[in-house]
C-alpha cells in the first residue's frame, strides 16, 4: 500500500456510514482519507475472502466431526434396540387366549411405567447410554485435529500442574 495518497476521488455515501467514518478517524488517528484507502485495499485483497473462508470450513470441519458422531451414535442405538427386539420377539412366551386381556393391561401398565422412566432420564440429560459406553465409543481423536490434541494435552497438563500446586 502507497504511503501517499495522491489521487482524488468524490464519492456519495449514506449519513450513517459517514458518521462511523468520521467516529473511526477521530478514535485511530488517522485521516479520513487514509481509512476509505485501506477499506478500498482490503475490498480489493483476497486476504479477507481467505480469513472467513478458513473460518467457515473449520466450522464446518468441526460441524462434520459432530454430525459423524451424532450419526455414529444413532446407528448403535438402532442396531441395539433391533437386536433387543429380536431376542424379545424369540424369546416371549406364547399367551394363552384366556389371559390377552389380562397381559394387554400389564403391557399398558409397563409401557407407562416405561415412558415415565425414560421421560425422567430424557430431563435428566438423557446420557445414561453415553456414560456407559463413554470408554468403547469415544476419543479424543475422532473429534480434534491435530493442532486441537496437542493444544488439548498443552491444557490437560497445565490443570494438573495447577491443581497440584493448589493441594
Amino acid at each position: 500500500m502507497a504511503d501517499n495518497l495522491t489521487a482524488r476521488v468524490r464519492a456519495r455515501i449514506s449519513p450513517q456510514n459517514a458518521m462511523f467514518l468520521a467516529d473511526r478517524a477521530r478514535t485511530s488517528e488517522k485521516s479520513k482519507s487514509r481509512l476509505i484507502n485501506d477499506a478500498l485495499s482490503a475490498s480489493f485483497s483476497y486476504e479477507i475472502d481467505d480469513e472467513r473462508d478458513g473460518k467457515i470450513l473449520d466450522r464446518l470441519d468441526m460441524m462434520m466431526r459432530h454430525n459423524h458422531r451424532h450419526s455414529r451414535d444413532l446407528n448403535l442405538q438402532m442396531e441395539s434396540f433391533a437386536l433387543f427386539l429380536h431376542f424379545f420377539f424369540t424369546l416371549s412366551p406364547e399367551i394363552p387366549v384366556t389371559d390377552e386381556d389380562a397381559r394387554a393391561s400389564r403391557g399398558v401398565t409397563l409401557l407407562n411405567q416405561y415412558l415415565d422412566q425414560l421421560g425422567s432420564k430424557m430431563k435428566g440429560g438423557g446420557k445414561t447410554f453415553k456414560h456407559a459406553l463413554s470408554d468403547i465409543l469415544i476419543s479424543d481423536d475422532d473429534f480434534f485435529r491435530m493442532d486441537e490434541l496437542k493444544l488439548l494435552k498443552t491444557l490437560k497438563s497445565q490443570r494438573i500442574t495447577s491443581g497440584a500446586n493448589d493441594v
